[in-house]
């Protein structure tokens, strides 16, 4: 090849490459579409509200002087006649009485690991693995935001942690720390006063330890006289003044009583939902007992009966809580509602029109219209089902959000 043709093809072959680069940089800046990758997601029909508590309520007061020292939780059961507090002269008593169980409970602790029907047969590859499971089941309690079993399962740990330097010949043996324990909840028991009084319950119910002025209000047979208005008053405002010891909840169902706009009577008496609270990790199931319309549909009074009854849900008046309704979780491809389109479509068999629902994907350069299969509708979107047929969104597709007017132009 001589020196003028070797110049003609490079000239050429330069020429292509700046025509190739301006084109590149003109489809950059040019972008005639704004695309956003088609992803799974999952959601449920859902609605967040505030929610209030009733339930029905008696509160326990205390005259006498004294410090209260109370012998059940929040949330716990109690039977008639069971203890709900003790009164003692000062706070010393209640100081001595709680480090006395301290003591006891770990001292039970070491005689469990102590038991010789324990260290005798157990293996320390079979502690190991136990070991290796709580630990598993503490991490993932932890990152559930579930923190009612934590205690359990670090004291869980801890035995079987002992009890493998016990097997494994580490530790000789844990009664010296048994007998020092022992005597020192002996000194401590003599120094014990008997309580000034003790405060029974007349009644089988539920225990809090404390009192927001709601008790009277808010009931279950006042149901009915609920409104928007009243619902809107209620505040959080626990207290135990004027000799408040705590209160009773009788029986063990519940309301959990909200707003809801139901314009389009997507609740129904009856319905089974599910609530999760803001305050705790637990759901909760429910069953709507009535809805009590104010001027119009959008502000209905929505009162769900619930029988769980734990320390979480017993803390507060209100709540911020979502209203799960059904059960079913729904998984499917999200399309925002602003990149959705109605196509008028014609049967090629039939010659039937009929509006479908669809978005316009970028295939190549061109873009080109997707059906969707809609399973779930939200606030700002909705899901497609996989659909495998041709036609349908697909996943990863190229979604048109920007660029394509009503006419799909």
């Amino acid at each position: 090849m001589n020196n003028g043709t070797l110049t003609g093809v490079l000239v050429l072959v330069a020429v292509f490459i700046i025509l190739t680069v301006v084109n590149v940089v003109y489809k950059q800046f040019d972008q005639k579409y704004v695309t956003e990758t088609a992803l799974l997601s999952a959601g449920s029909d859902s609605e967040q509200v505030q929610g209030v508590f009733i339930r029905d309520e008696k509160v326990i007061t205390y005259a006498g002087e004294g410090v209260v020292s109370y012998e059940v939780s929040d949330g716990g059961k109690l039977g008639i006649g069971s203890p709900i507090a003790s009164i003692y002269a000062s706070e010393t008593q209640i100081e001595l009485k709680q480090r006395i169980a301290a003591l006891t409970h770990e001292l039970e602790l070491l005689q469990r690991i102590s038991n010789p029907g324990t260290t005798q047969t157990a293996q320390p590859s079979s502690i190991s693995e136990l070991f290796n499971q709580t630990y598993k089941d503490y991490l993932y309690q932890r990152e559930q935001g579930d923190i009612s079993d934590l205690q359990s399962l670090r004291e869980e740990m801890l035995v079987l942690l002992s009890t493998y330097q016990l097997v494994t010949g580490k530790d000789d043996s844990y009664a010296e720390k048994m007998q020092s324990i022992q005597a020192e909840i002996n000194t401590l028991e003599q120094s014990r006063e008997q309580p000034l009084d003790t405060i029974i319950a007349d009644e089988a119910a539920y225990f809090v330890s404390y009192a927001d002025g709601y008790e009277d209000k808010l009931t279950m047979e006042g149901l009915d006289t609920l409104t928007p208005e009243v619902l809107a008053e209620v505040h959080d405002a626990p207290g135990t003044g004027n000799g408040v010891i705590g209160k009773l909840i009788e029986g063990y169902q519940w309301i959990l009583a909200a707003v809801v706009d139901n314009s389009e009577h997507i609740y129904q008496e009856e319905d089974t939902v599910t609530l999760k609270f803001a305050s705790t990790s637990e759901t909760v199931k429910g069953k709507i007992v009535l809805l009590n319309k104010a001027a119009d549909d959008a502000q209905t009074v929505i009162a769900i009966q619930c029988e769980a009854m734990t320390y979480d849900l017993v803390q507060h008046r209100t709540d911020s809580v979502e209203i799960i309704r059904g059960d079913e979780e729904y998984q499917g491809i999200m399309v925002p509602r602003s990149a959705q389109h109605f196509v008028t479509v014609t049967d090629p068999e039939t010659g039937e029109q009929e509006q479908v629902r669809g978005v316009y994907v970028l295939n190549g350069e061109q873009p080109e219209f997707r059906r969707l299969d809609v399973i779930y509708e939200g606030t700002d979107h909705v899901l497609s089902r996989q659909n495998a047929e041709a036609g349908y969104l697909q996943l990863y597709d190229a979604i048109i959000t920007k660029g394509i007017d009503a006419d799909g132009q």
